[in-house]
């Protein structure tokens, strides 16, 4: 692979740390994670919240909060991928299937009733990135402390324009992103060099287009079933076909774009 290519130039002493707004974000490039975590330092998966406002398609757990049960599995699935996970303190929506967050069952179509019903969410990322500055401080500081404190020479997080999925949240975390590595790199050393997830179908021309067949070429394992089990474990967020893999359709193309105005 190129030297210039993001894997052509992954270090065996690199700290890569993805953030996304909830846990399930990173199985947007799972493989490629997978293949970094036997390939760098250390691999660290950071969500900002517990993804609390979620659904719930699996098993109904009055004992557990939603929350609480997604962390669960958050933490299940990137240890499978290799890495360490964390969970930041904002919080996700607006609004709860149980009023005490409890981990009912709610399928997708009452999920999306809830969301889009008055008040069930936020409608603009301007407006979360204000929420959650007022619920737990601005994310874009606690992320440059975090970087800082983990020493990253890598971020990678979803793209800026629409989080790949048309997810607000998404947006709102990879603003507090930008402006957390931007934080960083005033303050001189090395500098953290940013990459943006991207939809392979919909991506600039810029963008290096990573095959999970080459990473397993490379690396010698295949990191596309590495990365189906670890998506198996959220079966609060995910419907599998019973007579499918576990972890559903294996990715088979991950595409990055760096930013060039953080540095």
């Amino acid at each position: 692979m190129k030297r210039d290519s993001f894997i052509g130039g992954l270090q065996q002493e690199d700290v890569l740390v993805f953030v996304g707004a909830h846990p399930d974000d990173e199985t947007l490039a799972g493989p490629l994670l997978a293949y970094c975590a036997g390939r760098c330092r250390e691999l660290v998966v950071v969500s900002l919240t517990k993804g609390e406002s979620g659904w719930n398609l699996g098993k109904e757990d009055l004992t557990q909060t939603l929350g609480q049960v997604r962390a669960k599995e958050f933490d299940s699935a990137v240890r499978t991928l290799g890495g360490t996970a964390v969970t930041f303190d904002y919080v996700n929506g607006r609004s709860r299937a149980h009023p005490q967050g409890l981990a009912v069952l709610e399928l997708k179509d009452a999920g999306h009733r809830r969301w889009t019903a008055p008040g069930g969410r936020d409608t603009t990322a301007e407006a979360i990135y204000e929420r959650w500055t007022q619920e737990d401080g601005d994310p874009a500081v606690k992320l440059a402390d975090f970087l800082r404190e983990r020493k990253a020479s890598l971020v990678i997080a979803l793209e800026p324009e629409k989080g790949v999925t048309n997810h607000l949240e998404h947006v709102a975390a990879t603003r507090a992103v930008i402006a957390a590595v931007r934080q960083c790199n005033r303050q001189g050393g090395p500098k953290l060099r940013l990459y943006y997830v991207v939809d392979p179908s919909d991506a600039p021309e810029a963008a290096e287009h990573i095959a999970t067949s080459d990473l397993s070429g490379a690396g010698g394992k295949d990191y596309g079933r590495i990365a189906q089990k670890a998506k198996a474990f959220y079966v609060s967020q995910f419907i599998f076909d019973p007579a499918g893999e576990p972890g559903g359709e294996r990715r088979t193309e991950q595409c990055l774009l760096r930013a060039t105005d953080v540095e």
